[in-house]
């Protein structure tokens, strides 16, 4: 029987010719290739904004994967997608509130050129100046130019809404028509996201898009039974998917009226006044993904923090509830019993002390049913050097490809 020769364990990387030891390899690299290195010794905390629904934070975490709330992370990219009238906008708006709380300024890129002042000041967004830059481009590549130059600002966050209403100037100019925009739309955001990413963390800044949801008809193939049909998909391409790293998915449930007289027509009506949101971590590369849970947004007034804490928590029975009476237990004490949703929302309103005791007592967990419908993994593309120079190649290759596909058609067609 033959031994296989033991094989000598190197103690030393030193020993070994050829090999070198981490600090002769720090000190053999050049200038520019340290300034690439970073010393984990020194990392910091995440730098997080909350969004300013409960909801959202707990679902999106702090990062230390215990379950505290967070929010916006700096730094990064968010991607906010889902239906219309989902709440979108309205998370991006409170998130921005909540950032000028905290002492900064925000830049809000309205592409669709909706924005509305008044509903911003109830969400209590500040429209100061200082506070808040509101810009409304008319085309991709000026929103690309004018999110480079706001990184100078260091705002703390800046918003772009939406990634379906970034036209490419081509489109503008008839160089291409309507049906090649979502081509051009996503190589163009494929080149810009690959060269902003890199900035934006010296910047400390909040990148955040809102997304709509595009119906897709898929041809399924005959081997694959059942495989066609529609599906949903996010405009402008697939890299914001890879270059996010937080992915909210936003879709409407359940609008919720009351009976009133209506104002016009002097009979009773039923008017809505609320509706529910359901949350999803589609991607979260900070802290647990693949979580959901409800939130409700008042109209006109936006995330009603305590209602969609008294839903989640009668849910799982730490508020529970027996006929129309709530009642909470902590450490053997009952601090609330109360008759009526009405009053149990009232009482929790003007008592912050067990508000922030039933917060704690809420853990939300992993929907499997979410982490089995998003796939996270992707691999992300290189960018180039000058942003500007970059996407203005984009474009004319672009046009150039179009213009001799069209040729290469009408001269097959004049030959038949």
């Amino acid at each position: 029987m033959a031994f296989k020769k033991k094989e000598k364990i190197i103690e030393n990387p030193a020993d070994v010719k050829g090999i070198l030891t981490p600090t002769e390899f720090f000190k053999k690299i050049g200038k520019d290739d340290k300034d690439a290195f970073i010393n984990l010794s020194h990392r910091k905390a995440l730098d997080l904004i909350p969004t300013g629904s409960w909801v959202a934070d707990a679902l999106i975490g702090d990062g230390t994967m215990k379950d505290v709330p967070g929010g916006f992370p700096r730094g990064h990219i968010t991607e906010i997608v889902g239906d219309e009238s989902a709440g979108k906008s309205t998370l991006l708006m409170s998130g921005i509130r909540e950032a000028q709380q905290m002492g900064g300024i925000c830049v809000l890129l309205d592409f669709e050129q909706t924005f509305h002042p008044e509903y911003a000041q109830n969400l209590g967004v500040s429209l100061d100046k200082n506070k808040l830059i509101l810009v409304q481009p008319m085309h991709f590549q000026q929103g690309a130019r004018i999110i480079k130059d706001s990184l100078s600002l260091r705002p703390m966050i800046i918003g772009v809404d939406s990634v379906s209403a970034m036209t490419p100037r081509e489109i503008f100019e008839g160089k291409v028509d309507e049906a090649a925009r979502p081509g051009l739309q996503a190589q163009l955001m494929s080149a810009f996201l690959g060269y902003i990413t890199k900035y934006l963390k010296a910047a400390n800044v909040a990148l955040v898009f809102t997304n709509q949801l595009r119906m897709v008809l898929n041809i399924g193939k005959p081997q694959y039974p059942g495989t066609g049909g529609p599906t949903e998909e996010s405009s402008g391409g697939k890299a914001l998917k890879f270059y996010s790293s937080l992915r909210i998915m936003m879709k409407k449930s359940t609008v919720e009226r009351v009976e009133r007289v209506s104002k016009i027509t002097g009979k009773a009506e039923k008017e809505p006044v609320n509706v529910t949101v359901r949350f999803s971590i589609i991607k979260n590369k900070i802290d647990k993904p693949f979580r959901s849970a409800p939130a409700f947004i008042k109209f006109g007034e936006g995330f009603d923090n305590i209602l969609s804490i008294i839903k989640l928590a009668v849910n799982i029975n730490i508020i529970k509830r027996k006929g129309a009476y709530y009642s909470f237990e902590h450490a053997g004490e009952t601090l609330i019993n109360v008759l009526g949703e009405a009053a149990l929302w009232k009482f929790l309103n003007e008592n912050d002390k067990v508000f922030k005791l039933l917060q704690d007592s809420l853990v939300l967990k992993e929907d499997a049913a979410i982490k089995d419908q998003y796939n996270n993994s992707s691999e992300q593309e290189s960018p180039v050097d000058e942003m500007d120079a970059m996407l203005e190649n984009v474009g004319t290759d672009f046009v150039q490809r179009t213009e001799e596909k069209r040729q290469k058609k009408e001269a097959a067609t004049e030959e038949e």
